[in-house]
């Protein structure tokens, strides 16, 4: 749980001002967050991100700085696409003080490199808006098997490899190939990893370190190589197409 200082930050009322319930909380949000859900909040709440008071009879009951603390996670996510490790480790780092925190913290998107798959845990709409293609296509790539979720609770969550297909799916989408003509990738990556699996896992029975460190160079390389001559197989093939790429 981060620790928090209420004096020490500025809501949308004083630290000492009346508190608003969940519904309440949900319209005031909604306008600039139309994405947002109950479930998100309580989401936000299990990850020790808010914590709203409660009352003897257990309903949630949020001050004005819960309200700024919430505004400030989902424009991280929305805006600068931060993932809510990033987001927790700042809010650590500052003590859970919001003025505590650099003004300017840098757009995940735009740090010039791929996410992992644990470094992103976004919901379906944020995933599209950060992706820059419509709900409707990431929900088709999920059907495909091509993007995949993960239940949190009550909230399905997408991490950093759902955010590079997506990215990657709507950049083929935008220069003309149709959506369904991406499953190829899929079908093509499932073949090559059951022949790695059936060629190395075999190997990974020892528990032998140093075996475990021959098996991943092998893995490696065999992936490098593979990558190489699908290239080459690819340019062969298309023919007057394959010789642009020279």
């Amino acid at each position: 749980m981060i620790e928090r200082h209420p004096a020490g930050m500025s809501g949308e009322g004083s630290p000492g001002g009346p508190l608003i319930g969940i519904g309440e909380v949900l319209t005031r949000l909604e306008g600039e967050f139309p994405e947002i859900t109950v479930s998100k909040l309580r989401y936000l709440e299990s990850q020790g991100l808010v914590s709203p008071e409660r009352t003897p009879s257990g309903y949630r009951r949020f001050s004005a700085d819960d309200l700024k603390m919430l505004v400030w996670i989902l424009r991280q996510q929305s805006q600068n696409f931060l993932p809510l490790k990033v987001i927790r480790e700042l809010l650590e780092d500052a003590g859970g003080e919001l003025s505590e925190i650099h003004s300017e913290v840098h757009p995940f998107r735009e740090q010039g490199v791929a996410p992992t798959a644990d470094s992103v845990s976004v919901t379906l709409e944020e995933l599209a808006r950060a992706a820059g293609v419509s709900v409707s296509v990431v929900r088709q790539l999920e059907a495909m098997g091509l993007v995949e979720g993960s239940e949190t609770g009550s909230t399905m969550v997408y991490d950093g490899d759902a955010l590079l297909v997506a990215r990657l799916a709507g950049t083929c989408i935008e220069n003309g190939l149709d959506i369904r003509h991406l499953r190829m990738h899929l079908v093509a990556a499932q073949r090559e990893a059951g022949v790695l699996e059936q060629i190395l896992l075999p190997r990974l029975r020892s528990d032998d370190p140093v075996a475990v460190r021959a098996v991943r160079t092998k893995f490696e390389v065999l992936v490098e190589a593979g990558g190489q001559i699908r290239d080459v197989m690819r340019r062969r093939s298309m023919g007057r197409l394959g010789r642009l790429s020279h």
